[in-house]
């Protein structure tokens, strides 16, 4: 017998905060290029400062998107300028985030997200020349 696990069907700042800190743990547990940036920025522990404002920052950036809530007065492609970046990637970041989207909200909730990702992927890709 298979348990369906349940999805949210509702955008919280509590459920993004928590996708955040889901995808986050899922780029450290990870050997790639992706990580490997992560990892020369911000180190591997999640709970450090570093780390801890860096979660803060993108869950009011996800809540901005998808709340309309204002926490959010960032500039996301200035921070990511200085960062060895290619291509390939902002791929393996997508795939990473659609399957942690996948995995917590129903699909018409992640598609919030994950079309939102796929345009904010192409405009850095755009911006940063790769």
């Amino acid at each position: 017998m298979q348990f369906k696990e349940e999805k949210y069907n509702t955008i919280t700042k509590e459920k993004i905060n928590e996708m955040v800190i889901k995808f986050y743990t899922k780029i450290l547990s990870e050997d790639g290029d992706v990580a490997k940036v992560f990892r020369d920025k911000l180190g591997e522990n999640l709970e450090t400062q570093h780390w801890v404002e860096h979660i803060e920052i993108l869950t009011n950036f996800w809540a901005m998107i998808a709340l309309q809530e204002e926490n959010y007065n960032g500039n996301p492609m200035m921070a990511h300028f200085d960062l060895p970046l290619t291509r390939d990637m902002f791929g393996e970041w997508l795939v990473m985030f659609f399957g942690i989207i996948d995995s917590m909200y129903e699909d018409r909730l992640g598609m919030v997200f994950k079309q939102r990702a796929q345009n904010i992927a192409g405009n850095f890709m755009r911006n940063l020349r790769l």
